[in-house]
């Protein structure tokens, strides 16, 4: 059977901002979920601001907010994400490698060595709240009973997934949004020879979960997380460990006060640069 293959370009929505706008913008085009993409400087005052979707939400943006929408080849930026990265060593059992780099010989090899390449997902290790994840993880994962599950919100590269099955869960699901997320999760699947994943693609703010979990992870966007909490907190077993990032310093508060509102603690929380990542705990029986 001929499959269509996948198109070279891509095209996105791009507009810059006031660095001190950032949060209106995010609040504003939260629908966008995980295809909205805020990139800015150290000490820049300006953010630029990257839309993906279809063409009729492109227009709909230009339309609505001005900027302009552009083609980009996808080819090009699937090979930048794949350079070879240096290894990322996270704890002494735990690292993160590119997809067919090596590690250094004179280093020890940390037991467990994940492969990841980017490509156009989301998480590779080198970001400040997917490293905070991993290690939140690892903490937790050596508290749970043997036949621990995992599930993984917007699992972009399924860098988080492919952790929590090396680490001991004997399922995990894990789903997002975004349609270019979804190969590059199949490939590091593969390349981390993982057999106990299950990959979906899902809309967050349309799920409705039928499953409950002792430990949650959602590395999206902290508006999305507020707005989501229903659902997220629906996914929770009674003393599970729900680990929240992609959370500004800005809306450390107002993520925080959603969730304890429906019950859960606080345990720990983690700040690097303008990012935050939380680690919440839910009521027992």
């Amino acid at each position: 059977m001929n499959t269509k293959p996948a198109p070279r370009h891509v095209r996105r929505w791009v507009r810059h901002a006031s660095v001190h706008h950032e949060d209106a913008w995010r609040e504003r085009l939260v629908f966008l979920g995980t295809g909205l993409v805020s990139l800015a400087r150290p000490g820049g005052k300006m953010i630029r601001l990257e839309a993906y979707g279809t063409d009729a939400i492109l227009r709909r943006l230009k339309q609505d907010f001005g900027g302009k929408i552009e083609s980009i080849d996808a080819v090009k930026i699937a090979q930048r994400a794949n350079a070879p990265r240096r290894p990322l060593q996270l704890a002494s059992d735990l690292a993160v490698i590119d997809a067919h780099g090596r590690w250094p010989s004179p280093r020890p090899k940390p037991r467990i060595l994940l492969r990841i390449a980017g490509a156009m997902a989301f998480g590779t290790g080198e970001h400040a709240t997917t490293a905070a994840c991993l290690r939140l993880l690892r903490r937790e994962a050596a508290c749970q009973e043997p036949g621990w599950t995992a599930l993984d919100i917007g699992t972009g590269s399924g860098i988080l997934a492919i952790a929590a099955e090396k680490f001991g869960a004997t399922r995990v699901d894990a789903f997002d949004y975004d349609p270019r997320a979804l190969p590059a999760a199949r490939a590091n699947l593969h390349r981390n020879r993982c057999t106990r994943i299950t990959l979906t693609r899902r809309n967050l703010l349309k799920w409705r979960p039928t499953r409950r979990y002792p430990v949650v992870m959602a590395n999206v966007f902290s508006e999305i997380l507020c707005a989501a909490a229903p659902q997220i907190v629906a996914t929770l077993k009674p003393m599970a460990c729900l680990i929240l990032s992609g959370i500004l310093r800005t809306l450390e508060k107002e993520t925080l006060t959603t969730f304890t509102a429906r019950g859960l603690q606080l345990e720990a929380s983690t700040r690097r640069g303008k990012w935050v990542t939380l680690l919440l705990r839910a009521p027992g029986r």
